[in-house]
């Protein structure tokens, strides 16, 4: 199994990480892949200079996308959401395939620890819901990243700031070869185990393009995850990554205001309220580290300690925008490895 990609970074999940702890600290940086034999791949001089050419992800979608797919507890507009007021769109709240079919599409390219400019995305979708005045039915949005960072810089944005989860701490926001949710707890536990190429989290602004360009919601909470899904079951039997799913993109745009009342006559809520379904406050990665044995690491000669809960509440509580959700999955997705951040339509 390789545990490194073309980018040289390791692939492996926790707990293969945790076996192989020990060997990949006296790898020499030549050292590119371990194969099922155990065989090492050793990298030329060309190769690794590729490898430093290419650090950018870019990745698309197009044509359509799945809108609010039940993945995970947090259905926000089906029957037992938070705003069930749409069953009549969203008819069921048991399975990922419970959304409704839009006509959107995605593009972006981003880079760890990338400078101003060097991530981006922009992504479209028609809304299959009126909710409020921000998203209309039948309008056509356009989403177009802001930054990378968990929370505002503005204190007025973000009244009550969460922690930053450690894994996204050394690439500011942006990591390549993720593992997150399900059993890893990382990030959330009820949400299926997914490998991502790309992962990202910060702020996004919403455009109105049917009502000519106009700012709808500005500095929102989003996140993005390119990957796919795990299956689990043939994963912890071979430690092999099984795909559960074709490579697709999962875009998040969350923003619950607290000090007004929402729609339903929900709240006011307070900040801590209003941060307590993204995950919701039962989740068990909000308490509980990946599940290794870190112990082992110091009989291995590893001297680390041991992780944080890699789980903390969303920053999504911005009082000074509307109530906004929409969670896009797109199934069409390509991404691959780039030497420039050069897309068209991004700018």
């Amino acid at each position: 199994m390789n545990l490194r990609d073309g980018n040289g970074k390791i692939k492996a999940n926790v707990i293969i990480a945790t076996v192989f702890a020990a060997s990949l600290v006296a790898m020499v940086p030549a050292v590119i892949a371990i194969s099922s034999s155990s065989t090492r791949m050793i990298a030329t001089d060309a190769e690794a200079a590729d490898m430093v050419q290419q650090p950018y992800v870019k990745a698309f979608a197009g044509s359509s996308a799945l809108y609010e797919p039940n993945a995970g507890k947090t259905n926000v507009f089906g029957p037992g959401g938070i705003f069930p007021f749409f069953n009549d769109t969203f008819s069921c709240g048991d399975a990922i395939t419970c959304g409704v079919q839009t006509d959107a599409s995605f593009k972006g390219v981003f880079k760890e620890n990338g400078e101003p400019g060097d991530n981006k995305f922009v992504a479209t979708y028609t809304a299959p819901i009126t909710y409020g005045d921000h998203q209309v039915k039948g309008h056509r949005y356009k989403v177009v990243m802001v930054d990378t960072k968990w929370n505002n810089d503005d204190p007025a944005q973000t009244p009550l700031p969460t922690r930053t989860p450690d894994f996204l701490l050394p690439g500011n926001g942006v990591t390549f070869d993720q593992y997150q949710h399900g059993h890893s707890m990382i990030d959330r536990a009820d949400v299926p185990l997914f490998w991502n190429k790309v992962v990202v989290y910060g702020h996004a602004n919403v455009y109105d393009e049917t009502d000519g360009g106009k700012l709808v919601a500005e500095n929102i909470f989003m996140h993005l995850m390119v990957g796919k899904a795990v299956d689990e079951k043939g994963f912890y039997s071979d430690m092999q990554n099984n795909d559960g799913t074709p490579l697709v993109v999962l875009l998040f745009l969350v923003n619950v205001p607290s000090g007004v009342q929402l729609p339903g006559g929900i709240g006011p809520l307070t900040s801590e309220q209003a941060q307590s379904f993204t995950p919701l406050a039962d989740d068990p990665s909000l308490t509980n580290p990946p599940p290794v044995d870190y112990s082992k690491l110091a009989e291995w000669g590893v001297n680390a300690p041991e992780p944080k809960p890699q789980s903390t509440p969303w920053s999504v509580d911005n009082p000074t925008q509307p109530v906004f959700f929409t969670f896009l999955l797109f199934t069409d997705a390509k991404a691959y490895n780039s030497a420039n951040n050069n897309l068209p339509g991004v700018n």
